[in-house]
């Protein structure tokens, strides 16, 4: 919908079975785009730190390793950007600040009816606050693009000594057809579901991509520290790790088809000691249709 003043207002919705419960389907909230370019989104609006996260390239594919665990390590930069779906994410338009190809946005978000819990009871995020940055630019024959995000958040469970206070900054190079890049995350955070813990870790992922006519190849690399102890404990314990070696190679059989081979390793290791039941190497060979 455009109104008079040329305000472009968009929502969307979710079909879903009477029976299938809330866990399969999500409200939509709303996103008002300004004639600046600008957009406000309103409700289920997320954060302005996992709106700059880079995409990093990584193997392609649906290889890997299940079961049953206690490694808390971070699995992404973007650690902590937990926020309750009332809120706010405010986007600039291109070029925000008069800088060429600088787009920034700024995220609010408050759950005012949650209460204080006891100890046994995990916690739920209240008022979160994030910032994030995008500038992308030319260095010779690459285009560069670095993101860079904030963002820190309070919980209600009174046990808890830790809030989420987060960080990322990421960058990516495309030269033809080579993309490369690297991410970097750290900081601490609640965990508000699963291990009732609190984590102190950092993320780290490096990759790279190119694509040759049909075929894509894909190598990506990841490395995971994080402590965890129960909510109130102090970081006294040896760090959960997980480091993850990745390849993959795609190609377009025909329109809308594609082959793909993955390779995936991971070595994990809870409180310092060896995970073998989560650590290991698997590969993966299916093919994605889409129409």
């Amino acid at each position: 919908e455009t109104t008079d003043s040329g305000i472009k207002i968009s929502t969307g919705f979710d079909l879903a079975e009477e029976s299938s419960g809330s866990a399969t389907h999500d409200p939509s909230g709303l996103t008002l785009e300004f004639t600046d370019g600008s957009k406000l989104d309103l409700v289920e609006a997320g954060t302005a730190t996992g709106s700059h996260a880079v995409s990093v390239p990584g193997a392609g594919g649906e290889q890997g390793i299940s079961a049953t665990t206690v490694n808390n390590a971070p699995t992404a930069i973007t650690m902590g950007a937990a926020s309750d779906a009332i809120g706010f994410e405010y986007h600039t338009a291109a070029d925000a600040f008069g800088v060429e190809g600088l787009k920034a946005s700024v995220s609010f978000a408050s759950n005012d009816t949650a209460l204080v819990t006891q100890t046994s009871q995990t916690a739920s995020i209240e008022t979160t606050y994030s910032v994030g940055v995008t500038y992308v630019t030319d260095a010779g024959d690459s285009t560069v693009t670095v993101g860079a995000g904030l963002v820190e958040a309070t919980n209600n469970n009174s046990t808890t000594t830790e809030e989420n206070s987060a960080m990322h900054i990421g960058l990516t190079a495309v030269t033809g057809d080579l993309t490369v890049g690297v991410g970097y995350g750290t900081g601490t955070y609640v965990q508000t579901g699963g291990d009732l813990v609190q984590v102190d870790g950092d993320f780290t992922s490096a990759g790279a991509k190119y694509v040759s006519g049909d075929i894509t190849f894909a190598v990506g690399v990841t490395s995971a520290e994080g402590k965890d102890e129960a909510y109130g404990t102090a970081f006294s314990s040896a760090a959960d790790a997980r480091d993850t070696l990745g390849a993959s190679i795609a190609y377009a059989v025909a329109s809308g088809v594609t082959a793909t081979l993955g390779y995936t390793d991971i070595d994990d290791k809870d409180e310092g000691a060896a995970s073998t039941n989560t650590s290991g190497s698997s590969w993966y060979v299916g093919a994605t249709i889409s129409f």
